[in-house]
């Protein structure tokens, strides 16, 4: 009797552990950790995550919650107002409560004009509930041009969310020549590795820039990477399972590690 008193207490326990978290507690580090370095008030929209934007946003994360089993970290991406909203999604309440946003950048399919032969096309990020597949580390390294870090300073982590159907403009004719007339591109279906990924251009951040994966300031992505936003495959209990990538430098919140976002066109 007394083992199956103390085998209920442990589980009970771990069970009350796995489903606790401060709300505010988390809100205060994620506005110390990156809202205070980000560029919201440069930002070239004037976005404010309101309770009458929030239920607007609740209506399209409640669409999914069949998904979520358990109390973790949710990401928002509205296309339209170029935003990244991290959520909490409470099992128990069967509810979602706000964290905070920060500007994102995604894919501009009207760069297509800049396309050269052999260089990579303009992709729309794609809407819809993507769950990660793997990621990496970032090498720090400069791009070709030597003008930036296109997935931020070493140690940054790419998170990866497969290969996605989407579309984007198809800017040359069948001899391989461009087509000058934007009037005469098509749209087209074509398929893009989205991943979600730190850059060093922060300017570019609030408005549509990239070739399709969605960009974010440094600060966002260590904030993702230590609270295991992305990580629930990754982890066993608190154990780190990456085959080859190191875990994240200040790790907490593993109860509340998962693993989706959700991108859509617009709130409205």
């Amino acid at each position: 009797m007394f083992i199956k008193i103390l085998s209920i207490s442990i589980l009970l326990s771990i069970f009350l552990q796995a489903s606790t978290y401060d709300l505010e507690d988390i809100k205060k580090d994620f506005y110390k950790k990156v809202v205070i370095h980000s560029n919201h008030k440069k930002s070239p929209n004037k976005f404010n995550l309101s309770e009458s934007y929030f239920n607007k946003a609740k209506i399209h994360l409640l669409k999914e919650q069949d998904n979520f089993t358990y109390t973790q970290f949710v990401a928002l991406v509205d296309l339209s107002q170029q935003v990244l909203v991290l959520t909490i999604w409470d099992n128990d309440e069967k509810d979602f409560f706000p964290i905070g946003f920060d500007y994102i950048s995604s894919g501009d399919i009207n760069r297509e004009i800049e396309t050269k032969t052999g260089e990579d096309h303009y992709v729309k990020t794609p809407a819809g509930l993507f769950d990660i597949k793997s990621g990496w580390r970032s090498d720090g390294k400069m791009n070709d041009e030597n003008t930036t870090k296109p997935y931020g300073n070493k140690g940054r982590f790419v998170f990866f969310f497969g290969i996605q159907d989407s579309v984007r403009y198809n800017s040359f004719d069948k001899d391989g020549k461009k087509i000058k007339d934007k009037k005469k591109w098509i749209l087209i279906k074509d398929k893009l590795s989205l991943a979600m990924h730190a850059h060093s251009l922060r300017e570019t951040l609030g408005k549509p820039q990239s070739h399709g994966c969605i960009r974010m300031s440094e600060e966002l992505n260590k904030f993702l990477d230590n609270n295991f936003v992305f990580f629930a495959n990754l982890l066993d209990g608190e154990k780190w399972t990456h085959p080859y990538e190191p875990k994240p430098k200040n790790p907490k919140n593993y109860q509340l590690a998962g693993k989706y976002v959700l991108i859509i066109d617009s709130v409205f």
